[in-house]
C-alpha cells in the first residue's frame, strides 16, 4: 500500500469543492441561444408551424448558478410580443426549484421596455440557485422580432431575437408546414427524434467525465488520485414528456495505481430499487455482490448498481504491479463496460439526478467499506463504524461525508478526460493551480485540469 506524504498539510484549512459541472453534448444543433446576463440565457428550443397561420414556440431559460451582486435572483421573465397575437402561454420547470405566482398576459408590462407577457413573481432561480424552465406560447400571423427580459434586481437583462432566428430554428428542425415524417407517431419529427421509430424514446442527453479515487480511506492516501481512475460517458434517454426512460453508460478504467482490487458502483439517491426494471452489462466475478432479480444490488434502500467487483475484470496488463501509473514504457489496455438501466416507469430528470450520480469504490472486496465523492451519502451496506476514525471526519448528522477535518476528499470528479498523476506524486505537483482552485472553493482556476500554458508540470503526469 501507499505511504502518506505531507501534501495534505500544504493546503491548509479549507474545504475542497471537487465535483465540477459535467460536459453536456447537445443532441441537436438547431437551437439559438443568447445571453440575457446575470447568469441567465434564453434559447429558442423549437418553433412549429401549425399550418393554420399560428406558430408554437418554446423558449428555454437557464441560469448557471452564479451568485453575488451581478447574479441576482429572478423576479420575473418577460417576452415581447405584439398585442393580440399571442395565446396559450405555459411554463414548465425543467431543473432546479423555480416557482412563480402567475402568468401576466399584459400587454402592459410595467417597467419592461416592451409589450407582451411575463412569468411573474418568480423565486428559486438566480443568485446561486441554478435551474431551467421553458416558456411555451402560440403566435398568430407571422413570426416576430422578440426580446426577452430576465429581470433580476435592478437589471432588465434583455436578449434580442429576430424573426429570422425563429425561422432558422423552425426550418432546421423540419417543423415548418411541409409534410413532416414521424415514423413512430409521437409528434416529434424524425429529423429531431433520436429514436424515430420508437414511440417510447425521443432524445439523448449525454454527459462525460472522469472519476478518480484514493483507496486508503479512512486513512490519508498519497493524494495522487490514481488508485482507481474511471472514464465515463452517460446518456439519459428521454421520451416526448422529457421523462427519463433509460440510463445508458460506458465505463472504462484508465489507471489502477494500487495493490487493492477495488470494485466500483453508483447509487441513485432518489430512486428506489423497485423503480428499476432491469440492469445489464455489469461484470461481477468475485462472489461478494448479491443482486435482486432486476440487477440492482440486494439489501439496499436505494437503487444501487455495481459496475464491476474487481478492477482486474477488464484490465489487460502490460506488466508490473501498477496499471498505467509508472513511467516505464508499459501501457496496458482495458475493456469498456456498457451498463443499460431501464426504469419500470419513466422518471423525472430531477429524480434520476445528474451523471455521474453517486459513484463509489468498494475497497479490496470488503463490501462494508465504500469511498464516495465528498458529501455524498453511502449505501445501506456501508459499515458506519469507520466514520470519524483515522483521518476521516464524517458526521452524518451534519451531512459531512468522506472528508478530512480540513475538507480534503478521497475522490474527485472532472468533466473531461483526466491526465492522471505518476505513481505516488501528489496531484498539486502536476496540476499547478489545483490548490488555488481548491482554496477558492472552485472560483479561481476552475479549468485547473486543462492543458494550458502554466497550468501543468508535465513531468509529473503519466503519459503513454
Amino acid at each position: 500500500m501507499k505511504n502518506i506524504v505531507n501534501f495534505i498539510s500544504s493546503i491548509g484549512l479549507m474545504t475542497l469543492i471537487l465535483t465540477l459541472t459535467p460536459s453536456i453534448i447537445n443532441a441537436q444543433n438547431c437551437d439559438i441561444t443568447k445571453t440575457n446576463g446575470g447568469g441567465f440565457t434564453t434559447t429558442i428550443q423549437s418553433v412549429v408551424d401549425n399550418c393554420n397561420s399560428t406558430y408554437t414556440i418554446v423558449l428555454l431559460v437557464e441560469h448557471n448558478g452564479c451568485q453575488g451582486p451581478t447574479c441576482d435572483e429572478l423576479s420575473h421573465y418577460s417576452v415581447q410580443a405584439t398585442p393580440g397575437t399571442y395565446s396559450n402561454v405555459s411554463v414548465a420547470v425543467i431543473t432546479g426549484g423555480m416557482t412563480y405566482s402567475n402568468i401576466d398576459l399584459g400587454p402592459n408590462l410595467g417597467s419592461d421596455p416592451f409589450s407582451g407577457f411575463k412569468v411573474d413573481n418568480t423565486y428559486g432561480i438566480g443568485d446561486g440557485m441554478a435551474g431551467s424552465f421553458t416558456v411555451t406560447y402560440t403566435l398568430s400571423g407571422n413570426l416576430q422580432n422578440q426580446q426577452t427580459s430576465a429581470k433580476a434586481g435592478q437589471n432588465a437583462q434583455i436578449a434580442s431575437f429576430t424573426s429570422a432566428d425563429f425561422d432558422y430554428v423552425m426550418n432546421c428542425n423540419n417543423t415548418n408546414c411541409n409534410p413532416i415524417a414521424d415514423c413512430d407517431g409521437d409528434g416529434i419529427p424524425d429529423g429531431v427524434d433520436e429514436y424515430p421509430c420508437d414511440p417510447t424514446r425521443t432524445y439523448n442527453i449525454t454527459t462525460v467525465g472522469t472519476l478518480a479515487f484514493e483507496d486508503l480511506w479512512p486513512s490519508k492516501g498519497d493524494f495522487d488520485f490514481n488508485d482507481v481512475v474511471v472514464k465515463y460517458r452517460t446518456t439519459l434517454v428521454t421520451n416526448t414528456q422529457n421523462m427519463v426512460v433509460d440510463v445508458r453508460s460506458s465505463y472504462k478504467i484508465t489507471a489502477v495505481g494500487a495493490s487493492y482490487r477495488n470494485g466500483f458502483g453508483i447509487q441513485f439517491d432518489n430512486v428506489l430499487p423497485n423503480q428499476v426494471a432491469s440492469v445489464t452489462g455489469y461484470s461481477l466475478q468475485k462472489g461478494y455482490i448479491t443482486l435482486n432479480s432486476n440487477g440492482t444490488e440486494a439489501s439496499q434502500s436505494k437503487a444501487v448498481v455495481i459496475v464491476f467487483d474487481d478492477t482486474e475484470n477488464t484490465l489487460h496488463r502490460a506488466g508490473g504491479p501498477f496499471f498505467n501509473t509508472v513511467q516505464n514504457g508499459l501501457v496496458g489496455t482495458t475493456d469498456s463496460l456498457y451498463i443499460d438501466i431501464h426504469f419500470t416507469t419513466p422518471l423525472t430528470p430531477s429524480v434520476v439526478g445528474t451523471a455521474p450520480f453517486n459513484p463509489f469504490i468498494i475497497r479490496n472486496g470488503d463490501r462494508e467499506i465504500e469511498i464516495h465523492l465528498p458529501d455524498r451519502v453511502p449505501t445501506s451496506l456501508v459499515n458506519t463504524s469507520y466514520f470519524g476514525t483515522s483521518n476521516d471526519k464524517t458526521n452524518p448528522s451534519t451531512g459531512y461525508y468522506y472528508k478530512t477535518q480540513n475538507g480534503l476528499p478521497w475522490a474527485i470528479h472532472i468533466p473531461t478526460v483526466l491526465d492522471h498523476m505518476i505513481e505516488k506524486t501528489p496531484i498539486n505537483l502536476g496540476y499547478l493551480h489545483f490548490i488555488e482552485w481548491a482554496q477558492s472553493n472552485g472560483t479561481s482556476y476552475p479549468d485547473w485540469y486543462l492543458n494550458l500554458s502554466g497550468y501543468r508540470d508535465a513531468s509529473k503526469i503519466w503519459t503513454p
